[in-house]
């Protein structure tokens, strides 16, 4: 038994201080059949705890490998995420900067909210629409029953003045032919006058040799317009001719269109139509 005991290498990872003692033991002297299982029994206990605690040292580093990917895998997940509601954000603010106006800059161009206006406003704002015309038409018949009583006003005056100035013009005595002609003139005002000037001389010429005796009466006469400075009137006359031997032509109707204009203060014809 001693010497296989002494043939068998003693283990690494013996304690150091067991070491001393066996050496201590050898130098004392020669050991005993008791002492040999004693001493294999520790240290192949002593091998049982180093390798329990070598496996556990090595589950214990795969524990802290496997935590230590865990963790990096999580701050990865963790940033693209994060990166992800970044990216999401600011496509979201892209879209709203596009798709949504300012609120400012709306103002500009956004049309106001326009409120129905309740029935009494509507009502109060009908009423005085009424009320405005209701004026305006009193209003304009008083203007049109004025303007009419002020023509009516002017008729006579422009009646007389047509129903003289046709007398004058178509009235002619031989012996006074120069004088009727120009009274003709005196009565006649504007483009009439200035024609009658210009041939006066041949008019008086042929009355005179003609020896023909003209006279007319007016039988009526209607104002057709009229205002403060002019007007037109219709004028109906009869017209006997006495021939050189005193004998007389059958009567002439005549329907006359007479335009008259106010010169200086007095009404005188500025034009005249004879009429069918």
């Amino acid at each position: 038994m001693v010497g296989s005991y002494q043939g068998t290498a003693v283990p690494s990872h013996r304690r150091r201080s067991e070491v001393p003692e066996a050496k201590q033991s050898d130098s004392e002297g020669p050991a005993t059949n008791s002492d040999v299982p004693s001493a294999l029994a520790e240290a192949e206990e002593e091998v049982s705890r180093a390798e329990a605690r070598a496996e556990a040292a090595r589950a214990r580093a795969a524990q802290l490998r496997r935590q230590a990917e865990a963790d990096a895998s999580d701050q990865s997940d963790t940033v693209e995420d994060a990166e992800a509601k970044d990216s999401e954000t600011a496509i979201a603010d892209a879209d709203a900067d596009v798709t949504e106006p300012d609120p400012a800059n709306s103002r500009r161009w956004r049309p106001p909210r326009v409120r129905r206006p309740a029935r009494k406003t509507v009502g109060i704002g009908v009423g005085i629409l009424l009320a405005c015309a209701s004026l305006a038409a009193s209003g304009y018949m008083v203007w049109q029953d004025r303007t009419i009583v002020h023509k009516r006003q002017l008729a006579p005056e422009f009646a007389a003045a047509a129903r003289q100035g046709v007398t004058t013009l178509m009235s002619i005595d031989p012996n006074h032919a120069r004088e009727d002609i120009q009274r003709i003139i005196d009565a006649s005002t504007g483009v009439l006058k200035a024609q009658i000037e210009a041939r006066s001389t041949l008019m008086a010429q042929q009355a005179e040799e003609s020896k023909v005796v003209s006279k007319v009466t007016v039988e009526a006469v209607g104002v057709e317009s009229v205002d403060d400075n002019s007007g037109v009137a219709l004028v109906s006359a009869k017209s006997d001719v006495t021939n050189p031997d005193n004998t007389k032509r059958p009567p002439m109707l005549w329907r006359i269109s007479v335009t008259i204009q106010r010169d200086g203060g007095q009404l005188k014809m500025s034009g005249v139509d004879f009429l069918q």
